[in-house]
């Protein structure tokens, strides 16, 4: 009894586990690809309207690289929750 309850806590935190590494790893990939003004580009800027068009081009760029990560993390949490009930679903019968 005590193995067979410990193996089913085993494969009920692997389940846990797989959500939390997927977000971590959309979260590596989306910090990655924000776009950011680099030194280098700081001396190209002459005149100051270029410099707000540069960083509000960004600004919707990143903005849109968030709203990407919220879909997919709550795309991510969805299918965990799914999983979870259909799981205790099962396991009820």
């Amino acid at each position: 009894m005590n193995q067979e309850y410990f193996e089913k806590i085993s494969d009920m935190l692997k389940k846990a586990q797989e959500p939390m590494q997927s977000i971590a790893e959309l979260n590596v990939k989306t910090l990655q690809s924000y776009s950011y003004i680099k030194p280098e580009e700081f001396s190209k800027i002459t005149k100051p309207n270029e410099m707000l068009e540069t960083q509000l081009a960004m600004a919707i760029d990143n903005g849109h690289k968030a709203l990407d990560y919220m879909q997919k993390s709550f795309q991510i949490i969805e299918k965990a929750m799914l999983d979870f009930s259909a799981q205790t679903k099962a396991d009820m019968k």
